[in-house]
Order: C-alpha cells, then sequence, then structure tokens
C-alpha cells in the first residue's frame, strides 16, 4: 500500500533541500484527497514535501509526485466509505510512525480526521483552510460546531489576510494563523513581450453561479450597446456554459468558448487584460496565473482578492460589480493603453510572492508554529 512516486515534470526541477537538512528535516502526515487532481498536490504538498518529510494518506488516485511516500485507500465506490478508510489508514499510519505533526487541507471532513489523529496521539494539527470553510461551513446553522473545531487546530493556514481577520474574529489567536502562497509555476506564467493581442478580454474559470460568468457577457454586452467592440475568449466549462454560449449568440457578441483547457497560458498572452467576476473566492488561482503573465486586471474586492489586486496600482478593484460598474472599468481600462500596461507591468510582480518556493518558505513558518522546528 505504500508507494514511492515516480517523478513528475513540473516539480523535478525545483531543488531539493541539502541531504545534511533532510536528515533533520520534521516528518510530517498529511491527510487530503486531492489525488484526482495531481497538479493540486503539486500546489498545496509539493513545498511541504520541499521542506519536510511527508507521508499523504489519501484515496488510491489518478497520479503521484515525486518526494512524497503515499498510503492510498480504496474508495469502494461510495465516499463514506473511502473516507472511513482514510480515518483508519491515518490512525493507523500515525501510530506505526514517528510523525512530528499531522496536516489537512479542508475542514470536512479531511480536517476532522486530522484532528482525530492529533488528539489520539498527542501531536499538534494543521488545517489548511479552503474557502468553502468559512463562506459557507462557519456561517451555516452548524456553524458554531465548525468555529468550535477550528479553534481546536494548532496552527492554521489562510490563501490571505482576509481569512486570516475572519479567524481572530472567531476566536483563534492570531500567533496560530499563516498566511501560505497557493503558488504558480513561474516558469511558465510570466509576461511574453512577443504574444501578439488576439483578444481584448479573457474570463478564466468554472461556469457555475459562484464564478457568475453571465454578469461577465451582460458586461460585453453593454460595451457592445455604447458602442464599443470587443473580442474576448472565456476558458472553462460548468453548468451555466450552455447558458453563456446562447446569450453570447443572442447578443451578438465576439467571444470564443473552447471549453477547458489545461495549459491556459497561451491564451493570457493573447489577451490584454483578464476579468474576474466571482461572487465570492478565496483567492484564484487564476487571477494568479493572469497578474503572473502580466495582465491588467479587472477584480470584484472579495476574499483575499484585495490582497494581490490594489486599485490603480496593479487591477481595477470594484467594490460593487455589476453589469454596469464592470462594463465601465472595462470601457476605462481598454480605452487608456497607458492604464492597462501600467497595471499589468505592476501586476506582474505578484510571481515572487506566489512561487513554490515563497510556499516552502510559508511551511517553514508552518512547522514553527506546529512547534516541530
Amino acid at each position: 500500500m505504500s508507494q514511492r512516486a515516480s517523478p513528475d515534470s513540473r516539480a523535478a526541477g525545483r531543488a531539493r533541500p541539502a541531504s545534511d537538512d533532510r536528515e533533520h528535516a520534521s516528518s510530517v502526515l498529511v491527510v487530503t484527497d486531492f489525488t484526482r487532481n495531481l497538479s493540486k498536490i503539486e500546489r498545496h504538498v509539493g513545498p511541504l514535501a520541499e521542506t519536510a518529510d511527508v507521508t499523504m494518506v489519501c484515496i488510491t488516485g489518478d497520479g503521484e509526485l515525486d518526494g512524497i511516500d503515499y498510503r492510498t485507500v480504496p474508495s469502494l465506490g461510495a465516499r463514506p466509505l473511502g473516507l472511513a478508510l482514510m480515518l483508519v489508514a491515518a490512525l493507523y499510519e500515525a501510530w506505526r510512525g514517528d510523525y512530528d505533526a499531522v496536516a489537512s487541507f479542508s475542514l470536512l471532513p479531511h480536517g476532522c480526521i486530522a484532528l482525530a489523529v492529533g488528539t489520539a496521539f498527542g501531536i499538534p494539527a494543521h488545517l489548511g483552510i479552503i474557502g468553502i470553510d468559512l463562506d459557507v461551513h462557519a456561517r451555516s446553522r452548524y456553524g458554531a460546531v465548525v468555529r468550535w473545531l477550528i479553534r481546536r487546530f494548532d496552527a492554521i493556514s489562510v490563501p490571505g489576510t482576509a481569512f486570516r481577520d475572519q479567524l481572530v474574529g472567531m476566536g483563534v489567536p492570531r500567533g496560530r494563523i499563516e498566511v501560505l502562497a497557493n503558488p504558480i509555476d513561474v516558469g511558465t506564467y510570466h509576461p511574453n513581450p512577443d504574444a501578439e493581442a488576439d483578444y481584448d478580454l479573457i474570463w478564466v474559470g468554472r461556469f457555475d453561479a459562484e464564478k457568475d460568468p453571465l454578469l461577465f457577457v451582460e458586461a460585453l454586452a453593454e460595451l457592445r450597446e455604447s458602442g464599443r467592440e470587443v473580442t474576448a475568449v472565456m476558458l472553462g466549462d460548468g453548468p451555466l456554459q450552455d447558458a453563456a454560449e446562447r446569450r453570447v449568440r443572442e447578443r451578438g457578441l465576439r467571444v470564443d468558448l473552447p471549453g477547458w483547457v489545461d495549459d491556459p497560458v497561451a491564451y493570457y498572452w493573447r489577451s490584454r487584460a483578464f476579468v474576474l467576476t466571482s461572487e465570492r473566492d478565496a483567492l484564484p488561482l487564476t487571477l494568479v496565473e493572469a497578474m503572473a503573465t502580466g495582465l491588467g486586471c479587472v477584480v470584484p474586492a472579495v476574499g483575499n482578492v484585495p490582497d494581490v489586486a490594489r486599485d490603480g496600482e496593479t487591477a481595477l478593484v470594484l467594490e460593487e460589480m455589476t453589469a454596469g460598474t464592470l462594463a465601465a472599468a472595462l470601457d476605462r481600462l481598454l480605452a487608456d493603453d497607458e492604464l492597462c500596461a501600467r497595471l499589468g507591468e505592476n501586476a506582474a510582480g505578484v510571481a515572487d510572492r506566489y512561487s513554490y518556493e515563497a510556499a516552502a518558505e510559508d511551511w517553514v513558518r508552518i512547522l514553527e508554529t506546529l512547534g516541530v522546528r
């Protein structure tokens, strides 16, 4: 059941700690279920593996990342059964191994498993907050239980300062909270001055109510009605994709919808500006990618977005985003080449904070907060 992962091409080039450092590295048991998405393992767990010895308990997935030991369990065709097996496997692994800490991402259910392991064996527990933990679960009818569970962790990582402040308001000591970068491959996502822009605007995300792709389409329609013809591309798929395609046709808009694209960097390079329309979001990876490629952005002031998108400096930030306010901001940006270029140039600096190296440094601080370094 234990297996050393095969090399991952994107991770292989990143330096590992020196062998002397590895001899004294902390040993961390990770409980998560990212195995259906190898890129999530790379972003969330890979940087931890750069600074600690990592064993991951998870349901059997589609791929494995170099530098991580796996303890996998079958799903048995039903998620509750798979999670029950994960709990048993995590407890057994903590009993048989010598771990300094247990880490997890998303309270329900993996954080609960990590908390049970930490409590059972007296090792500090970490929770990586995902947006739904605070935006949905903590505000639900069972929110009091969620908030109580969150306060039980020895260290909590968040994608930005807005979530940190929310946790402090819930009674979590500030000293237990660390900001953890959700990193991008800065060797891939960077400005390309030789690229020619085929599109004025790019939108990237899941076509669902939370990401609100129809708001973007309505803003484009308002621009067209005002006399500004805009070319755009929308990447992604989801339940609202058909509705978006239908409205694009009805409004006579010049919008390409190629569907889901695994590597969107070429589309970023072919666009002048990026648009985010989320009703709620922790800190979307697509925004960081777009900024790193040097795009000016128009975004709502939601979640931790203002940590990277500073109005008039790296983006145009809308406190209230409607079709009308978005159309006005887009018109302003597209009419001012100097503004668009300045925002994009400033935005590219986000790469320094959201590199894999920066995320590994964040993990060093998290481990120190856990008291294991």
